[in-house]
């Protein structure tokens, strides 16, 4: 079979990005998993954000999410050689988050007769959604895999993500902060804003209302980027599309937002970050790029 390109691009499940760009720019996605106790579903195939939020609403769920495996790796490189393709490009979540890179990594050198490049976002979500969207366009102008992956590690140290966390108790149910901590936070309706980016989330704000959130979240954007500089940009959000739109509606108002999509977070980061999150990842267009 012929392949439609030089070389596959496969992004792990994470990945916040519309399910329509991904087909037009055919991408390949490795499954994560999220297990409600004993019941284990494959996020976005058998179990869908609808699906999730209305079992989350229980609050004895305690959510959890899991990697792919070795097989499930293998699957998908095989499938994409069935298709053509000697040489992929996998864009997978931090190592710190997952250990969806190692496995990415192991089961590449298991496929003889092929080049699997595997980079480490450095982050996660949106982010990988934003590098995504630009190694196809790299791909897509002629830029070779070796080319395209140098691409991915720039964008992995200049992409921005940050989050605002309307409730603590997902943090503490998956274990990401203390139960105390989630306690003491939920009792002063504490909203935190992460900044996740080098393997890291930190917590580099705490308001006590969403106002008082999302104008410090704007804040931060704003003082990290000038206003009407050239930005690509991706909003998600947990279940939260209202709150997402307004945001959109001020970034788009204060920078030039040369590529722009909204998407909601699904299963797999919704299990950590819970509902009501909203989120922008984005990095600033170079000069003199188009």
């Amino acid at each position: 079979m012929s392949p439609r390109f030089p070389f596959a691009i496969v992004i792990d499940g994470t990945t916040v990005l519309p399910q329509a760009m991904r087909r037009e720019l055919d991408l390949r996605t490795l499954p994560l998993h999220v297990s409600f106790g004993a019941e284990s579903y494959t996020a976005d195939v058998d179990l869908n954000a609808e699906q999730f939020y209305e079992k989350i609403k229980d609050p004895k769920a305690k959510p959890t999410t899991s990697q792919p495996s070795l097989g499930e790796c293998r699957a998908v490189y095989e499938q994409a050689v069935k298709d053509g393709y000697k040489d992929m490009l996998v864009l997978t979540v931090a190592t710190e988050f997952s250990g969806t890179y190692s496995v990415a990594s192991t089961t590449a050198q298991q496929i003889i007769d092929t080049n699997i490049v595997v980079v480490d976002s450095r982050s996660t979500a949106a982010s990988i959604g934003l590098m995504a969207t630009a190694c196809a366009k790299a791909r897509r102008d002629g830029r070779s895999l070796e080319q395209t992956a140098a691409l991915a590690r720039e964008l992995a140290a200049k992409t921005h993500l940050l989050a605002l966390i309307d409730t603590l108790d997902f943090l503490r149910r998956s274990g990401r902060i203390s139960g105390a901590a989630a306690a003491f936070g939920s009792l002063l309706s504490l909203k935190v804003i992460l900044d996740l980016r080098e393997g890291k989330a930190e917590a580099i704000e705490k308001v006590r209302t969403r106002e008082r959130g999302m104008a410090a979240l704007q804040g931060l954007i704003e003082a990290r980027t000038p206003p009407a500089s050239k930005i690509h940009a991706a909003i998600l959000h947990a279940n939260a599309p209202d709150r997402a739109r307004l945001l959109g509606e001020w970034l788009q108002e204060r920078f030039h937002c040369v590529e722009y999509w909204v998407d909601e977070a699904g299963p797999v980061l919704a299990s950590h970050a819970g509902p009501g999150t909203v989120a922008l990842g984005w990095y600033e267009e170079e000069h003199g790029a188009s």
